[in-house]
């Protein structure tokens, strides 16, 4: 039996990325925290008051003293003993080769685990999994050490749903689904998870938040597929897809997975997430259709983007790409569409910058500031939608660039009448 919700003070976060770090701190706020990391210099890093990743509001939680008083750093695998709840955040990479799932991390932190786990203790599983991957794989290495689960130790699945760019934000108002082994472990975990804000939706088994998980990536995916050809659609027909889809929502229930359209999906969750669940549901005997065809249209973004600035370009050859993360205010590279876009160019010919706020890439040169980026360019090419684009002194990017500038806004957030006023030229995705 374990003890009742409020003597669970002692929490560890195992793995400090894009979801560890800001639900570490968070949860910091009302309960003792143990932030781990294999990662020393990521450890170094945070014990200086440093954060490891672009997040806005991490380093607001990192000077604050109530959150501090609260928090520790660590690599070493000794200091998870002393926490009874261990939340697990690690990666779950999709290799599409293989068609498999990689478990090597979420397999590495339950062997961590190892002569850490005591009769009461509660592991919660956080990261993306296809459904049965708790009680396959965390139940069943649980037991391996002698434990019963759920009489000894209880375990849950919890997904994440928060946003790169605005993880704060997500974590403190989204509902939490949940699923446990038991329903003691259920009450527990929604205590605690509830403190960061949002309602809880407990669900009946851990297989059902798992799918959830899986539902809200599949979803989105596709749903962002048909954002995409509504946009391709929108420069056929002659109209502005920004403007189309915000009237098609207006007090329209109906249209309200329609999204914004962009250069293409990037990060890790959405190119992974939908293939993680075909692949489980293929060896079950059900092909997920829509995946493939979400896929065909959401990778032709980006050909298609590099296209209207060869399209538009005439004689002007030099480029500066604004924004190599995948996505805004953060720096997160992965899966980004600004590589294969600039790779599109450079073999047509066309010289290419990178330019990014946040993001710095090995061996790559990536210049934070936009205007020294631009020195000398002819075409503008927005790929991310960074807070501080919206803000761009179009003036004074004029006067870096060279004469007849053209924009490609492959996110629609310069406005057309004020770029065409200051001589440049102008072109969106979905409302050339």
């Amino acid at each position: 039996m374990r003890a009742p919700a409020p003597q669970y003070t002692d929490i560890s976060v195992i793995g400090l990325g894009y979801v560890g770090l800001p639900l570490s701190l968070l949860l910091a706020r009302k309960f003792k925290v143990t932030g781990f990391d294999t990662d020393k210099g990521k450890i170094e890093k945070l014990e200086r008051g440093i954060s490891p990743i672009t997040e806005p509001g991490i380093s607001e939680l990192l000077s604050d003293p109530s959150v501090l008083d609260n928090v520790k750093f660590s690599s070493d695998p000794s200091d998870l003993i002393g926490t009874n709840v261990k939340i697990i955040t690690v990666g779950t990479p999709y290799d599409p080769a293989s068609d498999y799932i990689d478990y090597s991390q979420l397999r590495g932190a339950l062997d961590l685990l190892k002569g850490k786990l005591k009769p009461g203790d509660i592991v919660v599983l956080k990261s993306t999994v296809p459904p049965g991957t708790t009680n396959s794989v965390v139940r069943s290495s649980i037991e391996s050490r002698g434990f019963r689960v759920p009489e000894d130790i209880g375990i849950a699945f919890s997904p994440e749903r928060m946003v790169e760019g605005q993880a704060i934000k997500d974590f403190t108002s989204l509902p939490k689904i949940i699923g446990a082994s038991d329903q003691e472990t259920l009450h527990i975990v929604s205590e605690i998870l509830s403190s960061l804000g949002g309602s809880v939706v407990q669900v009946s088994n851990i297989e059902t938040a798992e799918m959830a998980k899986m539902v809200d990536n599949y979803s989105r995916y596709v749903f962002l597929a048909l954002t995409n050809e509504i946009a391709l659609a929108s420069e056929i027909v002659g109209v502005d897809a920004l403007e189309l889809i915000k009237a098609a929502k207006h007090d329209y229930p109906r249209n309200a997975g329609l999204l914004v359209p962009g250069p293409g999906v990037g990060g890790s969750c959405l190119n992974k997430d939908p293939f993680i669940l075909r692949a489980d549901l293929r060896r079950k005997s059900l092909n997920l259709r829509m995946v493939d065809a979400a896929a065909d249209v959401n990778r032709s973004i980006p050909r298609h983007i590099a296209d209207l600035v060869i399209r538009f370009s005439k004689e002007r050859r030099k480029v500066v790409i604004a924004g190599v993360a995948f996505k805004g205010d953060t720096d997160d590279a992965r899966f980004t569409p600004a590589f294969e876009i600039a790779g599109m160019l450079e073999n047509r010919g066309y010289q290419v910058r990178l330019s990014d706020p946040f993001v710095d890439v090995p061996n790559t040169v990536v210049n934070h500031n936009l205007y020294e980026a631009s020195s000398g360019c002819d075409i503008m090419l927005l790929l991310a939608d960074h807070s501080e684009y919206r803000r761009i002194d179009l003036r004074k990017l004029r006067s870096a660039m060279n004469n007849d500038p053209l924009i490609i806004d492959s996110r629609g957030i310069i406005l057309r009448d004020q770029a065409t006023a200051l001589g440049f030229e102008y072109h969106g995705y979905g409302r050339l």
